[in-house]
């Protein structure tokens, strides 16, 4: 299991995940066009990156998605 993936926010894989700037990091690493994926590798990213988004709304913070794929949190 990749450090990102993990659903709950109390968990201790991944610290980073406590945090809104950490998440967004995980969401550009997960959606990296450049990254070569198959197709259940992309199936899963898109998962992974649904579930960030979800954990960053629960935080408190909307997205935007800049023109270059990057997230950016706005504070709602």
């Amino acid at each position: 299991m990749k450090p990102y993936a993990q659903y709950k926010t109390v968990g201790s894989l991944w610290k980073a995940g406590h945090t809104v700037f950490g998440l967004c990091s995980a969401y550009n690493h997960v959606t990296d066009p450049g990254a070569y994926m198959s197709d259940s590798e992309h199936k899963r990213s898109f998962v992974y990156a649904r579930a960030i988004k979800n954990r960053i709304r629960k935080l408190g913070f909307k997205t935007i998605e800049l023109s270059d794929g990057r997230l950016w949190p706005v504070k709602q």
